[in-house]
């Protein structure tokens, strides 16, 4: 199994149970993954706006698979929720 890191960028205005659900949807999207681990970093101040957000909140999701989704990216990247994200294969 290959690991890796997704780092995210989350709208500053989500609730915890919103955040709740987005997480899992994106458990869901990623297909069948081992042990994960979620680290929410905070709230930060963002160096230029993204989609006119000034403020975003960090989240880095490590885990392990075989293979990730081929259309993952699309699919996150459609999210309002999500700003910007990042997968790293370690």
């Amino acid at each position: 199994m290959k690991k890796y890191q997704l780092v995210m960028v989350l709208a500053p205005d989500l609730k915890k149970d919103q955040k709740d659900k987005l997480l899992d949807e994106i458990k869901k999207i990623m297909g069948e993954v081992s042990g994960d681990k979620l680290e929410l970093l905070g709230e930060k101040k963002l160096s230029y706006p993204i989609k006119r957000e000034r403020r975003g909140e960090f989240a880095v999701l490590s885990f392990e698979a075989d293979n990730v989704a081929q259309d993952f990216n699309k699919r996150l990247g459609i999210r309002e929720e999500v700003l910007r994200h990042l997968l790293v294969r370690e």
